[in-house]
């Protein structure tokens, strides 16, 4: 595959992800949007928690029933009716929106704690219930990808990953079937106990579209025709092409496997990284959905040993991941580095994940579709501050001039 070009880099989906402009109440969608457009972003990574906050707005609704332990946010449970009717007749509204600052509404994240749980427990058929609401929800935003974070609250996984890699595939064709089919995007979480790397992602993927128990359905906007030769043909030809890998930059910086440790302030080897690439080069582009950028900082000093991060970590209470909270506090904008650039003291600072190296290695499988942003500091994303969303929006512009920079000029 011949090395990517500015040109194609230039002609790529360049998305960011819109919890990624602020966290706090204060900033407002209709901000992170006027903040994206001004510095060049076409496409959106929707937080689904956003847009409830937006509906919200908008509308008096109740509050979510759904049970405190498995709520994210200010989730609906999927009983409730009222609060989802009101997400799906607004909608139209977000699409409008979109549209005033020359966005589109690309993704919608993150779709967790879906996948895996045993058969039979009380959360698995409920999580269902709740996937079916989010296709529909995608379906009738427009957006073509549902990202799907690896479970993180199953502490043993399945054997084999039979259940999960059944849950993957259930997903898929439910999303192929919705008036506008939807792409799955399984995303590691390098805090998950039984899939923290895309490696292990890419075993489910791999098993999910080889169930010939339960033949995949065939995307609607595809033009082939099935083939009469039986389900392994049918799977030859569809292999549930719309269930692939969202790859992200930091999530493999900090992977349990072979990068940071955060209570750790040993950096991985060489070797390690170097195994990495090549791994990442033997992708099929076909299996990756989309890619997200971010830089990680070195743990030095390390979490719960002096870090600016330790008090943030004692807050989410005990049993919340290292790595979880290095994740959301210690995930910079690649080449501007802390602070969205304005706590940058030296070049530990810009982050340690060599994004261009990664990044390389992702368009070298021939990968060529949508790129977007996701950095988190929560420390700063946190704050009652207006500016937040133009610091990072425009932190994300630099970034991307010097990242496509770097990777045009390594061919």
């Amino acid at each position: 595959m011949a090395p990517i070009t500015r040109q194609e880099l230039d002609a790529l989906p360049l998305g960011y992800a819109t919890p990624c402009l602020g966290l706090n109440a204060a900033h407002k969608l209709e901000d992170k949007f006027k903040a994206m457009q001004e510095s060049g972003f076409d496409t959106v990574e929707l937080g689904f928690g956003n847009y409830v906050a937006w509906v919200r707005s908008k509308v008096d609704l109740p509050p979510s029933t759904c049970p405190e332990e498995w709520k994210v946010d200010d989730e609906p449970d999927p009983s409730d009716d009222v609060i989802w009717t009101a997400l799906f007749n607004h909608a139209d509204a977000l699409k409008s929106l979109a549209d005033h600052y020359a966005l589109k509404l690309g993704m919608l994240q993150p779709l967790n704690q879906f996948d895996g749980w045993p058969r039979g427990h009380e959360r698995g058929e409920w999580s269902r219930r709740k996937a079916s609401l989010w296709l529909k929800l995608c379906s009738e935003l427009g957006v073509g990808y549902l990202q799907v974070g690896a479970n993180d609250q199953i502490e043993e996984g399945d054997k084999d990953n039979e259940k999960t890699a059944e849950d993957m595939a259930w997903l898929a064709d439910e999303a192929a079937k919705q008036p506008n089919p939807v792409i799955i995007a399984y995303e590691p979480w390098c805090f998950s106990h039984t899939h923290p790397t895309w490696e292990k992602c890419y075993e489910v993927v791999k098993k999910a579209v080889s169930d010939v128990h339960n033949p995949p359905l065939p995307l609607s906007t595809r033009s082939l025709e099935a083939p009469s030769e039986g389900p392994e043909a049918l799977m030859k030809e569809y292999n549930r092409a719309n269930l692939g890998l969202c790859l992200d930059s930091a999530q493999m910086a900090l992977s349990p496997d072979y990068g940071y440790d955060p209570t750790s302030s040993t950096p991985p080897s060489e070797q390690s990284f170097q195994d990495l690439l090549e791994r990442i080069r033997a992708l099929p582009k076909e299996d990756i959905a989309y890619f997200e950028i971010s830089d990680v900082l070195a743990p030095s000093p390390p979490l719960l040993g002096g870090s600016k991060y330790d008090e943030w970590h004692k807050k989410q209470g005990e049993g919340n991941p290292t790595r979880s909270s290095w994740v959301l506090c210690a995930r910079v904008v690649p080449y501007v580095g802390r602070g969205a650039g304005s706590d940058v003291r030296d070049e530990r600072d810009l982050g340690v994940a060599r994004v261009a190296e990664v990044a390389k290695a992702v368009f070298d499988t021939g990968y060529r579709g949508p790129v977007v942003w996701e950095p988190f500091e929560a420390l700063l994303m946190e704050k009652e501050d207006q500016s937040v969303p133009a610091t990072f929006a425009k932190a994300g512009r630099i970034s991307k001039e010097k990242l496509y920079a770097e990777v045009a000029g390594s061919t």
